[in-house]
């Protein structure tokens, strides 16, 4: 797990200020969702993954969710997309059933469900069915963090036990007339606002999931100790978000050696790039007479926009050769890893107008061009003349 992309999504906002006071990140960026950092952590595993053995600190990405399902969704999309990674972890907390579960324990989550739909045309069961997910732990090693398998309605736990077991969300703090029917239903004893829909984009997109939830208070039939006190869900956010981090490298450290979690590498074919004699004559037969529109254009090369796909046909007069660009989250980062995977670096990552971009080279000699967009896609004006980034 040492050489693995891992992305850790942070939802709530006092979920996300926890983390920074405890964690004190420095180089803090912004992105159109959330803020990222990243910061070394030491799983205490060498690249073969065997266990007693000094290792390299690998680098974990942080990034803010933002509180609810539309934000979760979002910004698990957004993470996926831009930082590819190998595993996606959420830490957070949820609200506790009281006579269910604890105020401290941890819930390894293995199903979300989310329960605030209201279908009133066709059938309500099934469009919760629709939403619910079902979470891939078989890649966790057996000795991993010590769980119970199940939570009874009886049972009464420790601070800081893990438990495994369902999650169910809404976009709603937990009212008490719900929980009879939520533990009925659905075994449920706790619920939160993300889990469900990061657990369900994630699935769709192939990217293995790792949710860890807290509770930080309890919501019984005379209502939430919390909703009267938001200061107990703040300090006990603090608690459980501290505990989290600190169990994170337990967690890395217990995936199966021999199980794979890397996702693929290339996203998108970015364009296929054309040597024409000259830019005008270039668009007069692929614009004009082909019908690809243009899309934006420079003094020396023009990209043209394909029929069903956001792939780019790029005319270009500086270079006679045909080329074949390839999308990927990141240029250095792909570079190093075409290397460990057996290929070579024909050209080190540098700098282009939309991001970065270097030259690779398979082990039967096939080279490829990998770029990533990191500095924004171009702005044009109304004639497509590249005026910046966006």
């Amino acid at each position: 797990m040492a050489d693995a992309n891992v992305l850790v999504l942070i939802s709530a906002n006092s979920e996300w200020r926890a983390v920074k006071e405890i964690l004190s990140p420095s180089g803090i960026q912004s992105t159109p969702l959330g803020e990222t950092f990243t910061i070394p952590l030491n799983t205490g595993l060498s690249a073969t993954g065997k266990r007693g053995t000094v290792t390299p600190d690998i680098e974990i990405r942080f990034f803010h969710g933002g509180w609810g399902k539309i934000s979760a969704a979002a910004t698990t999309q957004y993470g996926i997309d831009h930082f590819q990674p190998d595993l996606l972890v959420n830490l957070g907390t949820c609200g506790g059933f009281e006579g269910c579960i604890t105020r401290g324990t941890i819930i390894l989550v293995t199903k979300t469900i989310v329960y605030d739909i209201i279908e009133q045309m066709f059938d309500p069961e099934a469009a919760i069915k629709d939403y619910s997910t079902e979470l891939d732990l078989s890649w966790l090693v057996e000795d991993g963090p010590q769980t119970i398998d199940h939570v009874p309605s009886s049972a009464v736990h420790r601070p800081s036990s893990i438990v495994r077991g369902l999650l169910v969300s809404g976009d709603r703090d937990i009212r008490p007339e719900d929980i009879p029917m939520l533990v009925e239903k659905y075994g449920a004893v706790a619920a939160d606002w993300e889990s469900g829909a990061i657990a369900w984009v994630a699935k769709r997109n192939g990217v293995r999931c790792l949710i860890l939830r807290g509770v930080t208070d309890l919501v019984g039939a005379s209502g939430g100790e919390a909703y009267a006190n938001v200061e107990i869900f703040r300090e006990n956010t603090r608690k459980v978000m501290k505990e989290l981090i600190e169990q994170l490298p337990d967690w890395l450290k217990n995936i199966h050696p021999e199980t794979s979690v890397k996702t693929p590498l290339f996203h998108k074919v970015d364009c296929i790039r054309l040597h024409v004699p000259d830019l005008e004559t270039g668009l007069s037969f692929y614009r004009d007479r082909l019908g690809h529109a243009l899309i934006w254009r420079s003094g020396t090369a023009a990209g043209l926009r394909m029929r069903d796909s956001d792939s780019e046909l790029v005319i270009q007069t500086e270079d006679e050769r045909q080329e074949v660009d390839i999308k990927v989250a990141s240029a250095d980062q792909a570079a190093q890893r075409f290397v460990e995977a057996g290929g070579m670096v024909m050209v080190p990552p540098f700098d282009i107008q939309i991001g970065r971009c270097c030259v690779v080279r398979d082990p039967w000699g096939n080279q490829l061009v990998l770029l990533d967009t990191s500095k924004g896609l171009l702005a044009t004006d109304e004639e497509g003349n590249i005026t910046g980034n966006l």
